[in-house]
């Protein structure tokens, strides 16, 4: 939700600030910031090594879904015959099981993350330098990303917030009576 104000709060600034802009056009472009995470060679080769350990972790996954579900008929199918003890011996065991495959699924998953994010990373301050020479090179004002609604690069020339600042601190002077900062 708070991306979304941002990048409402972004096109309003870029809007009004367009109208200051005189003859002048702006320039906003976006990326799929998924697409390139997907079909780039760093994506493709760090999605291979991810799969590879994803298939290892799904396949112990479904072991223990096996063995979950092979104690659980267990204890349907005897407990008529089974003492309390005993009922409850095979519970608790059930349940220490159901345990372990909880924290083991919680394990995989951020292991699976963790590796991502390693494999991924050392690339990402990279794009931020691809993306922010092309914006540069080509005289593009603002550059959002589609998948994840956040400004990327911005030109300095559609920059307002020193005007909001202005707009900002005589607000607050007015509405707490205090005199005005002097500038240096």
């Amino acid at each position: 939700m708070n991306r979304y104000i941002t990048v409402l709060v972004m096109t309003f600034l870029v809007v009004f600030s367009a109208s200051a802009l005189t003859a002048q056009e702006l320039k906003v472009v976006y990326i799929d910031s998924q697409r390139i995470l997907y079909e780039s060679a760093a994506g493709k080769e760090a999605y291979t090594q991810l799969s590879s350990l994803k298939e290892q972790k799904e396949g112990e996954v479904q072991k223990r879904q096996e063995k979950l579900k092979t104690m659980n008929d267990n204890i349907q199918a005897k407990s008529a015959t089974m003492s309390a003890s005993a009922k409850e011996e095979l519970a608790a065991q059930y349940e220490r099981e159901l345990k372990d495959y909880n924290r083991y699924v919680k394990d995989a998953q951020d292991e699976l993350r963790n590796m991502e994010m390693k494999l991924l990373k050392p690339w990402s301050k990279e794009l931020d330098d691809i993306i922010k020479g092309y914006g540069e090179k080509n005289s593009i004002d603002l550059i959002l990303d589609k998948t994840n609604p956040v400004v990327i690069f911005a030109s300095k020339r559609i920059d307002v917030t020193d005007q909001i600042m202005d707009l900002f601190n005589k607000r607050y002077q007015e509405k707490s009576g205090k005199a005005k900062p002097k500038k240096e």
